[in-house]
């Protein structure tokens, strides 16, 4: 009897305090645009890298430059062995030198059929026979010219010259290696201007930030920050690395100490589309779905609806469905509502 009794009163009780107003916090709801920052790290490289190679090869017998060190144009880089390219141009001189001596004869010999022919003593025979001796030791003559100007280039081109002034970022050769015609013997970053080149997240809508102004902070030097703009997005990821190659072009030259080859972290930031914006405390559950408890501004009874979070943040959710502009969202003592309860709003809801 005592038993029944003392159900019959809690439940008269806990009916009373489920009929009394839930205090409640809210926010309502707008529409916003917040945002969002990347983190990219990188390394500054040059825009313009090339690589040299000896057109001929051979066996390589020096290489001048390190890694790291600064070259100026026509400066020379390598060598590869000569002997065979200079005896070639010994018998290129040799050749020239007989063809000149057979030249010279020739002319003379030309020359004394034209006297001859104008004094009566000789024929016109003579002097056709003379001149085209003449033009084959002309055509010789010139062919050993060329042959000379060829032996000489070959020798030139043992002596691997820079271009153009740079910084040497890569040796791939060493003295005693076999170097083929056009192998990579050293990579030349040009002077001229840097780029960070940062390796992505593939998932990030990064031809978004195309464009967009973006800072660098050296790795060493964390009070140092560089301005740059998102140059170039790859569109296709790198199946090595499985990221997306983004390059930012600096918008001024790198003050001194910051080089070739200096880790920078990008930071980069991008207005989302506007859309409902909540505190992570208005994330309930329906049915396995996201929801929120929403107030009805006219009878202050609430309903849970389920949404859709497009964004995670450290401590806000976006939603794109499920939620309109100037809905009042319950987000401090949802735990104890349910479909139809009567609130009452704190003060110092949004």
């Amino acid at each position: 009897m005592y038993r029944i009794l003392f159900l019959f009163a809690f439940g008269l009780s806990a009916q009373t305090a489920l009929a009394e107003p839930l205090s409640v916090r809210t926010v309502t709801a707008r529409l916003t645009s917040l945002p969002s920052e990347v983190a990219l790290s990188g390394t500054l490289q040059a825009v313009n890298a090339f690589p040299v190679a000896f057109p001929q090869g051979g066996r390589v017998i020096s290489v001048a430059v390190q890694e790291g060190d600064a070259v100026t144009a026509g400066q020379e880089l390598a060598r590869v062995d000569p002997t065979q390219t200079d005896a070639a141009l010994r018998a290129a001189v040799a050749n020239l030198d007989g063809a000149d001596a057979a030249l010279r004869e020739a002319q003379q010999a030309s020359d004394r059929a034209a006297g001859l022919l104008k004094s009566g003593a000789g024929t016109r025979a003579d002097v056709d026979t003379a001149t085209k001796t003449l033009f084959a030791a002309q055509a010789s003559h010139d062919q050993a010219a060329a042959q000379l100007a060829k032996a000489r280039m070959v020798q030139d081109n043992t002596v691997l010259r820079a271009p153009s002034a740079g910084t040497i970022t890569t040796r791939w050769a060493e003295p005693g290696d076999v170097a083929n015609p056009g192998q990579k013997v050293l990579t030349i970053a040009a002077n001229g201007g840097l780029e960070a080149v940062f390796n992505a997240p593939d998932g990030v809508n990064l031809e978004a930030f195309l464009g967009s102004p973006v800072t660098l902070t050296p790795i060493d030097s964390a009070d140092l920050t560089l301005l740059g703009t998102i140059s170039e997005v790859s569109p296709l990821v790198d199946a090595r690395t499985g990221a997306v190659v983004v390059k930012a072009m600096l918008r001024a030259g790198a003050p001194a100490g910051v080089v070739f080859g200096t880790a920078v972290v990008g930071r980069l930031k991008l207005l989302h589309p506007r859309a409902i914006t909540l505190p992570w405390a208005a994330l309930s559950s329906l049915a396995g779905r996201p929801a929120v408890w929403i107030v009805n501004a006219a009878t202050l009874r609430v309903a849970q609806v389920p949404v859709t979070v497009s964004d995670y943040s450290s401590d806000t959710i976006t939603l794109s469905e499920g939620v309109q502009a100037g809905d009042i969202v319950v987000v401090e003592g949802s735990q104890l509502l349910f479909p139809g309860r009567s609130v009452a709003i704190l003060a110092g809801g949004q």
